[in-house]
């Protein structure tokens, strides 16, 4: 009898003890807003006339003049905003692209660091005016031998929100 009573008394104070009420959620989907580089033109980077002996991987270094824009104005600065590159790798160095002359490649940077390739930068979503100074380099394997000729190569840069 004892154990019935303390069962009762027990199932009475769960009750009351025990609330519901209703959660409502808001809020707005996003979509940030379409981004380009230099206007979908491609970016020229002209090396001109390099001495072979003098390629040390920083001869010759040229800036990557490029401008960022955005459909509108409004951007979130919690939205995280990259910038990668992709090309076809040497094997040498992991921020460079082969070109069309064996061992002989161009490797990015910015800021003065090197620019992995296929590793997104983290960059500034609200102010295109800090975005990063991109370098183009010419360097070469350890076991290159170079000879006269002209050279080409190409790669994408991409902006991204994630």
């Amino acid at each position: 009898m004892k154990k019935f009573l303390l069962l009762l008394l027990c199932a009475g104070c769960g009750a009351v003890l025990a609330a519901e009420d209703d959660i409502t959620f808001h809020g707005t989907l996003m979509s940030p807003p379409a981004c380009s580089i230099s206007g979908g033109q491609t970016i020229e980077v002209q090396f001109r006339d390099l001495i072979i002996d003098s390629i040390d991987g920083n001869y010759g270094r040229q800036e990557v003049d490029y401008e960022l824009s955005c459909e509108s104005d409004v951007r979130d600065p919690e939205w995280n905003m990259t910038l990668s590159w992709t090309g076809t790798a040497t094997s040498y160095n992991d921020s460079a692209i082969e070109t069309d002359v064996p061992g002989f490649g161009i490797e990015l940077q910015h800021d003065g660091q090197r620019f992995k390739l296929n590793e997104p930068l983290s960059i500034n979503a609200t102010d295109f005016s800090q975005k990063p100074k991109l370098e183009a380099v010419p360097v070469k394997a350890a076991d290159a031998v170079l000879t006269d000729t002209t050279l080409s190569a190409y790669a994408t840069l991409r902006v991204d929100y994630q």
